[in-house]
């Protein structure tokens, strides 16, 4: 992998903040970084201080590691919510799908019904009777496919996993 290191990334500092740290302008420190152009002498020692100063073995300011302390916590509380939303999402989805598959029962159950009619009647009410039940479970059978039932599984899953991944970083937090 190509080395993106840049000394903003080693001193964390901004390109207005470095100028005024080594007593440059920002158009000197950017053509400097850009190779363009060289630096003063007092400014290339400060630099080479600073960089000298982030690459040595140190200790981690106090302000960092309360930073990194908050920033744990937090990611472990928005971890744990987002744990529940999921968990609440999956749960919706079961209900949803036991909810279309009972449904789809029904109307299939309807449909033998409608061939019993069909086949056992010559009434015009009776077969009048068997083409309403057909339409309306045909319909209802469209509107609950299964491919729209395989599509809340699959989201079902998805869920399962996704609550699976953020069990496993709730415990490395």
């Amino acid at each position: 992998m190509k080395d993106t290191t840049t000394i903003k990334n080693l001193i964390g500092l901004s390109q207005e903040e470095m100028a005024m740290l080594l007593g440059i302008t920002e158009s000197q420190w950017s053509m400097y970084k850009s190779g363009k152009r060289d630096i003063p002498l007092a400014a290339k020692q400060q630099l080479a201080a600073l960089l000298s100063n982030t690459q040595q073995a140190k200790s981690v300011s106090p302000e960092s590691i309360k930073m990194a302390e908050k920033e744990k916590k937090s990611e472990k509380e928005w971890l744990k919510r987002e744990y529940k939303a999921i968990d609440h999402k999956q749960q919706y989805l079961e209900r949803k799908i036991i909810a279309i598959e009972n449904i789809r029962v029904e109307c299939f159950a309807a449909l033998e019904v409608v061939h019993y009619l069909e086949s056992q009647s010559e009434n015009e009410f009776t077969i009048s009777l068997a083409n309403s039940i057909k339409t309306r479970a045909t319909n209802t059978l469209d509107k609950h496919s299964s491919s729209r039932l395989l599509e809340m599984k699959l989201k079902k899953e998805s869920c399962e996993m996704l609550k699976y991944s953020l069990v496993q970083k709730i415990k490395e937090h």
